[in-house]
């Protein structure tokens, strides 16, 4: 999403990896200057956290305010999507695509401790979109998950900005 939004607006994004001692630290340059940095014990968590960091930073010289962020709650360095589903109808109906397909994936364990992971699939004229969730104890929470996916996040944004 960081390099998508950014080149749209003719920036060069870079970013840096190294690794000390005990973990892996990333930063985040645009046209050559320090925007931010994130560090984890696996370089790629370090570049998404930097990634992360840097979209909540820029994200008002790129036009995106909270304004435009209707539905969406900014937490730790990322973003929530309320009442995602019902956001992906209407995505899907003004672009005049098919309803998203919801399907669980994952299924498991005994009745007092089942397991879920759900899936979500959008045809569209460049291809169909996947969004795979994490476990979840609930069928509902599963779904969610699948829609919090940063493929549906940047589906989102480029929404809100089109």
């Amino acid at each position: 999403m960081l390099f998508e939004l950014w080149q749209k607006h003719g920036k060069h994004v870079d970013i840096k990896h190294w690794r000390d001692e005990r973990k892996s630290i990333a930063s985040v340059y645009v046209d050559g200057e320090f925007v931010a940095s994130g560090s984890s014990e696996h370089k790629e968590c370090a570049k998404l956290d930097a990634a992360k960091v840097a979209v909540d930073k820029l994200s008002p010289s790129m036009g995106v305010n909270d304004e435009s962020f209707e539905g969406v709650v900014l937490m730790d360095g990322s973003f929530h999507i309320e009442e995602a589903k019902q956001k992906l109808h209407e995505i899907c109906d003004q672009k005049k695509w098919p309803r998203p397909i919801c399907h669980i994936e994952k299924d498991e364990g005994p009745s007092h401790e089942k397991r879920f992971v759900s899936s979500v699939k959008i045809a569209t004229i460049d291809g169909v979109l996947y969004m795979k969730g994490d476990e979840n104890s609930r069928v509902r929470d599963a779904d969610t998950s699948a829609l919090d996916d940063p493929g549906f996040k940047k589906l989102y944004l480029l929404h809100l900005k089109a």
